[in-house]
């Protein structure tokens, strides 16, 4: 099996994305087009964001196309505290809030505290640097993980907690699950700099630490995008970079490939054959 050359495959999702574009808005007549999933191209003359997986218990608002403003828009507020609200519900009492502070019940017997550093209502008056707020974002019962979000004032942060032992696990985003959920992975992309939310994690699901994990931080421009899985052990990117001294950018294929109890990442021209 082959990668197609990027000018071959930019072209069959320009066509793609362009009738479905098309269709939706001369049926529906919205100013949004469907929910947009994981590893979806962005279709020419659109602005897109990662999208993170939605592999875990707690629902979160449909990330759409929107007509008018040429990207994706969340339709809703992901860091709602309804949200939060209808995701502990789905934790069986494991989880509970109590104004600015979020309480986790742990397999140990133990409470895991986090509180906010400043009040809701400080919070949501605007850019505020001593703002950071703590919010149950997901939660993965097969594997009891909770997901949290750190929000600050212009950057965020992501931890899985152990719900035996409230044993942290920072990630770069919402992670989603390998086929048959042997590893958990994030992949995030974007073009703001210094706070390290940019590149991938790859980690068991059970936050094993005898099975290898990955991270990779770029130290250049790149742009990550999940693509999917090839089995529990391959995972597909694509990469936004530049290639040696070439003044444009370019998009090529990549892999984290599982090979002897580590991981290797590959990034693979585009017309080059696939191992």
């Amino acid at each position: 099996m082959r990668f197609a050359s990027s000018n071959l495959a930019f072209i069959s999702n320009a066509i793609a994305w362009s009738f479905l574009v098309a269709l939706f808005f001369s049926i529906a007549g919205s100013n949004a087009f469907a929910d947009v999933l994981p590893g979806a191209a962005c279709p020419p003359g659109f602005t897109c964001f990662s999208i993170e997986p939605r592999d875990g218990a707690c629902q979160h608002p449909a990330v759409v196309l929107d007509e008018q403003t040429k990207s994706t828009r969340y339709e809703g507020n992901p860091f709602s505290r309804a949200y939060e609200k209808a995701c502990i519900a789905k934790t069986s009492s494991s989880v509970t809030r109590h104004g600015t502070e979020l309480h986790l019940k742990l397999g140990n017997g133990a409470t895991k505290l986090y509180k906010d550093k400043q009040s809701k209502a400080a919070c949501e008056t605007g850019p505020n640097a001593g703002c950071k707020t703590y919010l149950l974002y997901d939660y993965f019962p097969e594997h009891g993980l909770f997901l949290i979000h750190v929000g600050y004032d212009e950057s965020q942060a992501w931890y899985l907690v152990n719900q035996i032992d409230g044993k942290e696990q920072e990630i770069i985003a919402p992670p989603g699950y390998s086929p048959n959920k042997k590893w958990l992975a994030s992949v995030y992309a974007t073009d703001g700099g210094g706070d390290g939310n940019n590149g991938i994690d790859i980690f068991s699901s059970n936050l094993d630490p005898a099975r290898s994990g990955f991270h990779y931080r770029p130290k250049e421009y790149e742009q990550w995008e999940f693509a999917g899985w090839d089995g529990d052990d391959r995972l597909l990117l694509k990469v936004t970079w530049w290639v040696g001294d070439s003044p444009e950018l370019v998009t090529w294929p990549a892999e984290v490939v599982h090979v002897n109890g580590k991981w290797q990442l590959k990034r693979l021209p585009p017309t080059s054959p696939r191992p």
